[in-house]
């Protein structure tokens, strides 16, 4: 598996390359570990937790890992980053100014 970070600031994303595949969207939420990836603007957190709340309104959802960036200008740290790879099935970040 491959991921692909975006970063607004740099420009438009790199063009696919031959070989390299979409992942498929998840069918279901159901059991999904969902990433909430907090920018740490105003109240971000409680934003996304809120979200989490709904999604598990409509769906089974597994846990929650929670990561807190340090500034909205830059991706996570590589512990958090590693967490998220590792242990997440569907992430939603949340950016902006």
């Amino acid at each position: 598996m491959s991921l692909i970070g975006l970063d607004p600031t740099s420009g438009p994303p790199p063009v696919r390359r031959e070989g390299r595949s979409v992942q498929p969207r998840l069918a279901s939420l159901d059991g999904a570990v969902v990433g909430l990836v907090v920018n740490g603007l105003g109240e971000s957190e409680a934003f996304l937790g809120a979200l989490y709340d709904e999604l598990r309104a409509l769906a089974r959802v597994g846990p929650a890992v929670t990561v807190v960036k340090a500034s909205v200008s830059v991706p996570p740290d590589p512990t958090d980053w590693e967490r998220l790879i590792s242990e997440v099935t569907v992430a939603v970040a949340g950016f902006g100014g």
